[in-house]
């Protein structure tokens, strides 16, 4: 620490110096010891000293057991001062046959379980060490390592174990220290060691010729490891990765599961599996069991006939731990470092340290032999002068003096002295002394052995493979793991785990999703559909689990939920938030959705409008995505900018935007342009002082605004005035200098559509757009009748699904598929499901009560309908209590040309039926689909042919869209239609019918020249295919 300051009575440091060499400290201490193995030995400082303090109590292989609280209690007190839960959990872990490859403690009692079971306590359980673990502390007696103090200095330590085998690769190791992690596997001691002498022989071997003999590792657990590719880069590199596979057999069309990946918990995984099983039905998975018992693991998935096994087996195998990944990173100490090591590395340092070790032995060996080899030349030399020797001994005055007089008279060494005066005479009898004479040859043979092993490098490796041959046939031990060459891709079909059905969702406007089987519809009441409170429903629509919803927020993202993740809801329940799939803040709205059933739609686009007045357009294919879990950007906002409107990009020429002053612009679509998702657009509209609050393609719809103040208006969007983007726009209303309108909600609507209006209490009313009138441009604002208005909403959705990829040819569905969805959940007041019913509204040519008609209707009498978009007129109905009711609609109402003799049964049957609620509108239950009513001319006496068993709607995901399909005996042709008209020009002052609101007419008319009509029409529609015609070109050259 360079900046310290010096004061009378202290030392001054920074802050950043005393953390700088603190940590440092820190660091070297638990990267060396502490956390990482060390190269020679292949052990943690902790184990070292728990082999090492289990061997001072010489608790051997063969020796009996110990309290290991006794043996915790002697590491911790003499050479580790940690806890006593980390030394007696390290010791745990070296007995664990299915954590260590060969075990280095044998104990006895409870030391956990695969299943992830703790130990028992220390205080339960006993040990002693492996036989294999004496090998690892073999010879420690003969100076063959260095030994250090203890922390206290009252005793000392190895600071390496001898370790006659290569316990690294053989046992692996795992850690994590300060800057560094280690993770390296378990090997084949028969490999390893056949490798080792093959590198011993072939000092200058390479890579490939050392795996010849380690083929990879091998776990205690087994299984099978995939990918070489991985293991020779982690041999040649330190780093690699591999696959590691259960060991799965198929037994009767069941997944038996033998083997498991290495450190995978047996508990966790079974209970995984069961969770699947109830989680993808889909697999027919009937039970999973556990029959692991003392002959092995075994886990056995039973499965159902009619289930796929490899897609069962595949599932399981990418879904759960089945199948693991394993990351080489072979870290260990080497000369005090850290180092990152290859196979070569590891097995070099290994050599190079039983070299110091078989040396120091040999020294040690060395000495102590000619010591005795000097002892027993003395012993023999005094055979021969025996008496003479007991004579010096018995005049001598104590021993010291009877030492020093042999060394004086015959010449001993102090060392044959001391032996010779020590030792007993019956040694020296004739028996005594042909076995030290026989001594005297073999110490001789063996100091000359010795000093060859210390003079040639040869001798002293030859020592080292006859150590190592000598531990590989004493521990003979197959191979567990099946070492595979390539990982296999596992690929599944998401269809094949799903089961496929149709469910009716509705999403909202906060991003609940609530989704409903088709069984629960029937038993759906106005009272029991709940939703959050204060939200709206803005999107409803029939899906199949195999779908996807897009949908797109106001904040400027997408998410993308495929509906078999949606939970099914009960009927009062306020669903799912999309959070639960895909993460989505909180304060985000939902602006629009998206039905698809793939993202595979060429030359198809989406709008996007933000409030700002920036507008895009991005191909459908864009949106695709991987990665579903987080939402995505659709398009980059500024910081004070929100999107506003979305819509898919039909056949519509023209597309229309709205702002809050009342300005609005239209211009063709064309002028958008195509972008990607991480962009902003182009300038839709010039703003002043004003933002967007809507946009929407249509020429033929209508425009429809509710300002703050609770006016209305509703235009056609023909009569706006085509020009370019982006301008200032056209005014919708004239302002009002003494009252100001901002308009607050716009929408581009069909004829009849629904607005959801939710209140500040929570209720919401359903309110018929076809109720207000169509103005002018130039006409004023009307009032909406209708006060306390928190958020509208018209439910829609747009379905891709009709769409055709580019793999599918194109097909001739109806445009309208890609409009709106309704779904109607009928229901009455009196919470009984009841079939379709239709609303009648009497209608007259007093202005007055068509100013009546045009009022927000309240009744709690009628029949009512939870539909969410509906199509037809309807009144509107308030259900507090978060509940939503509104009469029933039904699509098949505006059906033209039905048969006339149907209709006639059909009024008929209705008048039976019919029903007056106290507001005078009269209700019409129906037996069968409602079919359109034409009232006849009595005059008119031919009808077309009969149409019998016209069968009401189903709901069908097919065509979600629901949209009613006319028989083709029904309908008119183009001449017949033109015919009509044309009489009604001829015979303008012809009868007319009445006709209630909601039915379709048409009026009669005096008999005429058919034939002359056909030919003026004739002439009349090819006059008018050549002006579309005309036209086309027109707009191309454009």
């Amino acid at each position: 620490m360079s900046n310290q300051k010096q004061t009378d009575n202290e030392l001054v440091y920074t802050l950043n110096d005393i953390m700088e060499d603190r940590f440092a400290r820190y660091a070297k201490y638990i990267i060396q010891e502490r956390a990482l193995p060390d190269v020679r030995d292949g052990l943690k400082p902790v184990q070292r000293r728990i082999l090492f303090a289990m061997n001072e109590l010489r608790l051997t292989f063969n020796s009996s057991y110990k309290k290991s609280a006794r043996i915790v209690g002697e590491v911790i007190g003499k050479y580790h001062p940690h806890g006593d839960t980390s030394v007696y959990d390290a010791m745990v872990r070296l007995s664990q046959s299915w954590k260590v490859r060969y075990p280095l403690i044998d104990m006895h009692g409870n030391n956990g379980s695969i299943d992830g079971d703790p130990a028992a306590a220390m205080r339960y359980t006993e040990t002693r060490l492996s036989e294999i673990a004496g090998f690892l502390l073999q010879d420690l007696d003969k100076e063959t390592v260095l030994f250090a103090p203890n922390f206290d200095d009252s005793e000392t330590e190895p600071t390496i174990l001898p370790a006659m085998f290569p316990n690294l690769l053989i046992n692996g190791a795992t850690g994590i220290a300060a800057g560094y992690a280690t993770n390296i596997p378990p090997h084949n001691l028969q490999e390893v060691i056949n490798a080792t002498i093959h590198r011993i022989k072939n000092p200058d071997s390479k890579l490939n010729e050392l795996t010849k003999y380690i083929k990879g590792p091998d776990f205690p657990t087994g299984g099978i490891i995939q990918g070489k590719a991985g293991i020779l880069d982690a041999y040649r590199t330190g780093r690699g990765k591999i696959i590691i596979r259960s060991k799965i057999e198929n037994e009767d069309n069941n997944i038996v599961i033998t083997e498991i990946p290495y450190e995978v918990v047996k508990q966790d995984l079974v209970k995984k599996i069961d969770d699947i099983k109830y989680n993808e039905p889909g697999l027919n998975i009937k039970e999973v069991r556990d029959e692991t018992d003392r002959t092995g693991l075994r886990i056995v998935v039973e499965l159902a006939k009619q289930a796929n096994y490899d897609t069962v087996r595949k599932y399981l195998l990418k879904n759960t731990n089945l199948q693991v990944s394993y990351n080489f990173n072979v870290v260990a100490i080497a000369n005090k470092q850290p180092k990152l090591l290859g196979l070569k590395e590891l097995i070099d340092y290994y050599i190079t340290h039983q070299k110091e070790v078989i040396t120091n032995r040999s020294k040690f060996e060395l000495a102590k032999a000619q010591k005795r080899a000097e002892i027993v030349e003395g012993l023999i030399k005094a055979v021969s002068i025996l008496d003479e020797i007991i004579a010096i001994i018995r005049h001598s005055k104590d021993r010291t003096d009877a030492i020093n007089n042999l060394c004086a008279k015959f010449k001993f060494t102090q060392v044959q002295a001391e032996a010779i005066v020590q030792l007993r005479l019956y040694r020296l009898t004739s028996t005594d002394i042909l076995q030290l004479q026989k001594e005297q040859q073999e110490l001789t043979n063996l100091i000359k052995n010795l000093q060859a092993i210390l003079a040639e490098e040869a001798k002293l490796l030859a020592v080292i493979v006859e150590q190592l041959e000598l531990i590989k046939n004493k521990f003979p031990s197959p191979r567990k793991s099946v070492i595979e060459n390539d990982i296999e891709l596992i690929e599944i079909e998401k269809t094949e785990t799903i089961i496929e059905k149709d469910v009716n969702l509705w999403v909202s406007r906060d991003g609940y999703l609530k989704a409903l089987d088709n069984s629960q519809l029937a038993k759906i009441t106005a009272d029991e559909f709940n939703r959050k409170p204060l939200d709206l429903w803005v999107a409803n629509f029939s899906a199949n689990t195999l779908d996807k919803i897009l949908l797109i927020t106001s904040k400027g993202n997408y998410v993308i939920i495929p509906v078999y993740k949606i939970k099914m809801s009960k009927i009062k329940d306020i669903g799912e938030h999309v959070n639960t799939i895909s993460e989505l803040p909180g304060e985000e709205k939902i602006v629009a959705s998206y039905l698809l059933d793939s993202f595979n739609k060429p030359n198809i686009t989406i709008m996007i409008a933000t409030k700002n007045g920036m507008i895009k357009k991005v191909p459908v294919l864009d949106f695709e995505a991987t990665r579903i879990s987080k939402a995505m950007k659709a398009i980059n906002l500024k910081a004070d900018d929100e999107v506003v409107a979305s819509q898919l990009v039909k056949d519509e020429p023209y597309v229309s935007i709205f702002t809050k002053n009342g300005f609005a612009v239209k211009y063709k679509q064309q002028e958008i342009p195509s972008l990607g998702l991480r962009t902003s657009g182009v300038k839709s509209i010039n703003l002043k002082d004003d933002e967007v609050v809507g946009a929407g393609y249509g020429q033929k719809e209508n425009l429809i605004f509710i300002t703050d103040q609770n006016m209305v208006k509703k235009i056609a969007l023909k009569e706006l005035p085509v020009s370019t983007r982006p301008i200032k726009g056209t005014r919708l209303f004239k302002p009002n200098k003494k009252l100001e309108q901002l308009i607050k909600w716009g929408f581009i609507i069909n004829k009849k559509e629904t607005l959801n209006i939710l209140h500040p209490n929570d209720e919401i009313e359903m309110f018929n757009v076809d109720k207000i009138t169509l103005q002018e441009l130039e006409a004023p604002l009307e009032t909406l009748g209708i006060e306390d208005i928190d958020d509208i909403t018209i439910p829609k959705y747009y379905n891709l699904k009709d769409v055709p990829t580019s793999d599918t040819p194109p097909t001739n569905n109806n445009s309208n598929s890609l409009a709106k969805d309704p779904v109607a959940i009928k229901a009455t007041t009196k919470s009984k499901v009841v079939p379709p019913t239709k609303v009648v509204i009497k209608s007259t040519k007093s202005k007055k009560k068509q100013q009546k008609q045009k009022s927000f209707v309240k009744s709690k009498s009628q029949a009512a309908s939870l539909n969410l978009s509906s199509v037809v007129q309807q009144p509107t109905e308030k259900l507090a209590n978060n509940k939503t009711v509104t009469p029933q609609s039904n699509s098949l109402t505006s059906q033209p040309n039905m048969d006339r003799e149907t209709n006639k049964d059909v009024l008929k049957s209705a008048s039976t039926n019919n029903k007056t609620s106290k507001e005078g509108i009269k209700i019409m239950k129906m037996t069968e689909s409602p079919k359109l009513i034409i009232k006849k001319n009595p005059a008119e006496k031919k009808a077309p042919p009969e149409v019998k068993n016209i069968k009401p709607p189903q709901h069908s995901t097919k065509d979600t869209s629901f949209h009613p399909k006319v028989d083709i005996r029904q309908a008119k042709t183009t001449v017949e239609l033109l015919i009509e008209q044309k009489q009604q020009k001829v015979n303008p002052g012809g009868s007319t019918s009445k006709i209630t609101a909601g039915e379709s007419q048409v009026e009669p008319h005096d008999k005429v020249d058919k034939n002359k009509f056909k030919h003026d029409l004739a002439v009349e529609e090819t006059k008018e295919l050549q002006i579309s015609i005309n036209d086309i070109l027109k707009n191309n050259d454009d």
